[in-house]
């Protein structure tokens, strides 16, 4: 990481809530991460400015500084109309039934907030290869424009890969409707999508009425993660049986072997087309800003304004980002342990390798005697203590504090208690879902995800060499081996992986696509940032020197930044680092 001229960061936590969905680290990082809620405009001024890096080559383009670019050049929304795809943009051969289809707008007002939604179906073939054959459904939901002539539409993903766009738009609403992202709104429709598989799409299910139910009665527990117990050959018989039971509930099982991120990329594409815009504009986080990539070298002549915050390196192998966010997540408590030695209330002893040790060999017991916790919370066995632990180690550190406590009642009491509200205080995801559609989202969200990733890549390895990497995980990530899913080989025992090769990213894109990587970043660390940068050429990065995953709305300037690319087209000073906001004081004014 490059060194920046600055003073220490204000060690501002992001204030989007993130939720996993990738059932892989922990239950507050990966690249499965999916924004999931916006945060209210701060008080303060959203355009305060950023620093510069010290050095280097922060873009990938061969505009300069401040770099005005072209718009969607659209046809408009114009209300709950009817629209089809005649944008000028290349109609790929036998898929023209598919540009060319009706769009239909109806009114979907949220009842419970007001909030004057459109709702629409686009139609797309199940496999891409065989188009004459059965088809599918994508369904979008829009936040018209305040103008009544915009120039096209921005399209968002939230990540996972098994987010929902529609949920992202609905708890983003107000960010549009009258926050920092409004100018945005005067210029563009936003428009959230489910990709297939996910919502109310064509929907991928692995459960019954009665499962939901259950977790509701508290009678079982919604898992958080596809982390497996035991050894490889475990872990491969898990995901067979995992889908085994999807292709079971799941009402078009084919489409188990379609829920891919080229396939993803391929029906934005129709619907870029589908309401009028000859080039996409796009704002994706986390797995979305991979989707975005995709999409970028499939289709780089359709690329308008793409955003892609807290990006993910396109270059990474399935099992690649696991092992990555392990190591940042052991980083993050060692630099706790080393800070917080000797300290008051702090429960460890000995050296910073010697504290490690400590707590592991603590959680290592842990699934034969779980934590208790008092009221109606579940005991905590390894996994669901590593989870919690995490959400505190990678925050800000003026929350370990909370670790702290969290940790000497645990070592001291056996009782999680303090350790699981502490946990939940700072990250939404370790609650545990209280509704049905909460209990479907994370089901949903991670089988989702084991279709998609396995999908994405060919079968990779074997039983001996997946048995050894974990042998090396719990070398390695003594702490949080156990919430390290082997991807590889439950995408093995699960059966439907890809037949080609990755899609390599390596593409000029005939805009500018800004990147945002964010310096404290848990769940894609910073350097993901700078290698998406170095794959797409005409690539722009900005910086922001904060804690937390997703900075669109959570962070005042690059909130400032995007909108000022997606309305004007223009891109921050190379270089530039937003710095954290300053912490809310009591009475909620920022200090």
């Amino acid at each position: 990481m490059r060194r920046l001229r600055t003073t220490s960061p204000s060690h501002a936590t992001s204030t989007l809530a993130v939720l996993t969905l990738l059932g892989t680290l922990t239950a507050g990082s990966m690249l499965g991460a999916s924004i999931a809620a916006a945060a209210s405009p701060p008080a303060h001024d959203s355009r305060q400015a950023g620093v510069v890096l010290d050095s280097g080559a922060a873009s990938n383009s061969a505009a300069g500084t401040s770099q005005t670019t072209g718009g969607n050049s659209s046809n408009g929304s114009g209300g709950s109309t009817g629209s089809t795809g005649s944008t000028g943009a290349g109609v790929p051969k036998g898929l023209e039934s598919f540009y060319n289809q009706d769009l239909t707008w109806t009114d979907c007002t949220d009842e419970a907030t007001g909030t004057a939604f459109q709702c629409a179906t686009v139609t797309v073939p199940l496999d891409y290869d065989n188009p004459q054959g059965r088809t599918i459904t994508v369904a979008l939901k829009k936040l018209p424009s305040t103008s009544s002539s915009p120039r096209g539409s921005v399209f968002l993903n939230p990540g996972g890969p098994g987010g929902s766009g529609i949920s992202l738009i609905e708890s983003q609403a107000e960010l549009y409707k009258t926050g920092e992202m409004s100018e945005v709104l005067a210029n563009y429709d936003v428009i959230g999508f489910d990709p297939r598989g996910v919502g109310q799409s064509t929907p991928i299910t692995c459960w019954t009425p009665e499962d939901v139910q259950a977790v509701l009665a508290g009678q079982a527990e919604a898992p958080s993660s596809l982390s497996t117990p035991g050894s490889a050959a475990d872990i491969v018989a898990q995901g067979s049986r995992e889908a085994a039971a999807c292709e079971a509930h799941t009402e078009v099982p084919e489409i188990l072997d379609h829920a891919d991120t080229r396939s993803v990329a391929r029906d934005m594409d129709v619907m870029r087309a589908l309401v009028g815009d000859k080039d996409l504009s796009y704002l994706g986080y986390s797995y979305g800003t991979y989707l975005g990539a995709v999409y970028t070298e499939l289709f780089p002549d359709n690329i308008g304004r793409v955003v892609l915050d807290s990006a993910m390196d396109p270059t990474m192998a399935r099992q690649e980002p696991m092992e990555g966010d392990a190591a940042v997540a052991e980083q993050a408590l060692r630099t706790y342990i080393d800070s917080q030695r000797g300290q008051e209330g702090f429960p460890l002893s000995g050296t910073t390798d010697e504290a490690v040790a400590q707590l592991a060999t603590f959680l290592d017991g842990l699934d034969a005697d779980p934590l208790t916790v008092s009221g109606s919370g579940r005991p905590l066995d390894r996994l669901k203590t590593v989870e919690a632990i995490h959400a505190l180690a990678v925050a800000s550190p003026d929350k370990w504090p909370m670790l702290n406590e969290g940790l000497a009642q645990a070592l001291s009491t056996h009782d999680g208690t303090a350790l699981a509200n502490n946990a939940v205080s700072v990250s939404a995801r370790n609650a545990s879902p209280t509704t049905e559609k909460e209990v479907v989202e994370r089901l949903q969200g991670l089988k989702v995800f084991a279709a998609n990733r396995c999908l994405d890549f060919p079968d990779s390895g074997n039983e001996a060499s997946w048995d050894a990497a974990l042998s090396s995980y719990r070398r390695d990530y003594p702490v949080f081996h156990s919430a390290l899913a082997q991807t590889d080989a439950f995408c093995h025992g699960w059966g439907r992986t890809g037949k080609t090769e990755a899609v390599d990213v390596d593409v000029a894109a005939t805009n500018p696509v800004l990147v945002v990587g964010i310096l404290h970043d848990p769940a894609t660390p910073y350097p993901w940032s700078q290698a998406l940068v170095s794959r797409i050429r005409n690539s722009h990065l900005l910086s922001v020197d904060m804690y937390g995953h997703g900075a669109t709305g959570a962070n005042s300037c690059t909130t400032a930044r995007i909108s000022d690319y997606l309305v004007s087209g223009t891109l921050p000073s190379d270089g530039e680092v937003c710095v954290a906001d300053p912490e809310p004081q009591a009475g909620g004014e920022a200090g």
